[in-house]
């Protein structure tokens, strides 16, 4: 389906999942930035670490943008994925900006949620290259 502009309304289904991911992305990169004192050449692999499960997700959206029923699945699991990580990223930031104590010991909350994260777009893209392979 092709509206007046010549847009096709199927292409069009990808763009909230990739401005979800987008969002979620810039979001983590400021509640991370923020807490830390400065950021150099060598945090550059912890943030592209950072943002790897939102790349995934937009490359998954963008590879199954014709499909409608996949692509708002994949709508979900990404918004469910995005809220759970800006989540707990913001409650660590607020508790590392407010409790003293909590600056002195290791945020490991930065680390596990982006690699569980990871983990959860691997299997979501394991699951669809699975139903795509079934389908044909």
């Amino acid at each position: 389906m092709v509206v007046p502009g010549g847009i096709s309304i199927v292409t069009m289904a990808d763009h909230p999942t990739r401005s979800v991911c987008t969002l979620a992305a810039l979001t983590s990169l400021i509640l991370v930035i923020t807490g830390v004192p400065g950021v150099r050449m060598g945090d550059l692999p912890f943030l592209v670490f950072l943002l790897a499960p939102y790349l995934l997700l937009g490359l998954l959206a963008w590879r199954d943008r014709e499909r409608r029923r996949l692509s708002a699945v994949l709508f979900v699991a990404v918004l469910v994925l995005s809220l759970a990580g800006t989540i707990l990223l913001g409650l660590d930031s607020y508790r590392f900006h407010t409790v003293p104590e909590h600056r002195l010991v290791q945020r490991m909350t930065v680390i596990v949620v982006p690699m569980l994260q990871s983990a959860a777009a691997i299997v979501i893209g394991l699951m669809l290259q699975a139903n795509r392979s079934r389908r044909g």
